[in-house]
């Protein structure tokens, strides 16, 4: 029983030393990269499902994937949007925001890219 405490304290405290409130944030309006882009088209799977003595074969769909990885500076960002996927080509300049988020001691905790609007 004092081991599962313990392990579990552990885990515990752990888990919330990875916790950080953002307390402050910025961002500004950047020209990033189009790096790649990537259609991969819908597809059906089928699982097979057991309902008392018949197996029966569950259709599973899953939807089109538009994937644009934007690069600016040292980040690359992949979203899967449609309407980006049809507007650019790899190489293309487009204008992101660059979000970042700061700690009570004014520590940059997190930065990632976003799309406008």
């Amino acid at each position: 029983m004092k081991r599962i405490i313990l392990v579990s304290t552990i885990i515990l405290c752990i888990l919330l030393a990875g916790c950080q409130k953002i307390v402050e944030e910025e961002t500004f309006e950047v020209t990033a990269v189009v790096a790649e882009k990537e259609c991969k088209s819908s597809y059906t799977t089928y699982t097979p499902m057991r309902v008392g003595k018949v197996t029966m074969m569950s259709p599973q769909f899953h939807p089109a994937k538009y994937n644009v990885t934007i690069v600016y500076e040292d980040m690359a960002q992949t979203f899967n949007n449609q309407a980006l996927y049809e507007k650019v080509s790899k190489g293309d300049t487009i204008t992101v925001i660059l979000y970042h988020g700061y700690n009570e001691d004014r520590e940059l905790i997190k930065k990632e890219l976003l799309l406008p609007g």
